[in-house]
């Protein structure tokens, strides 16, 4: 089983995944529902799709680490009726996005790792992070 709970409310939606890397799978299983609910268009769909794996897989392996114990929250709403917010929680100590160093930086612009922040920075509305780093809201503007 890809993930430990699934609850499908009207607007409202939360998946619990198990902190392992082929947990990240069942990210579709929500973003599905979400493309048929609010027609999304299939390149926002995309968009989406990159920041949510990215934000779930830092979630499972910076985060919690692989901790089998911990789990990472995904969780869906509409705010202001004309975006969409993700946010991904994990159970680990947090993290400075401030002090995550910039993968455009010409010392760093060969590393082979390093993009996921900066890229998921370019594909959402917005983004933000609480509680001292374990949790990341993602914002996509639906019209």
């Amino acid at each position: 089983m890809l993930s430990t709970y699934i609850d499908i409310e009207y607007k409202s939606q939360l998946l619990v995944i198990a902190s392992k890397l082929n947990s990240v799978e069942s990210v579709d299983l929500l973003l599905k529902k979400v493309q048929l609910e609010y027609h999304i268009s299939d390149e926002l769909l995309n968009d989406i799709w990159v920041v949510l794996n990215e934000a779930v897989t830092n979630a499972i392996k910076y985060g919690n680490k692989f901790d089998s114990n911990k789990k990472v929250r995904l969780s869906f709403d509409v705010v202001e009726e004309s975006n969409l917010r993700f946010k991904v929680q994990d159970e680990g100590e947090g993290f400075r996005p401030e002090d995550v160093p910039d993968p455009t930086s010409p010392e760093r612009i060969y590393e082979a790792n390093g993009r996921g922040i900066y890229l998921m920075q370019k594909l959402a509305t917005k983004l933000e992070y609480l509680n001292n780093g374990n949790t990341v809201c993602v914002y996509f503007a639906i019209s």
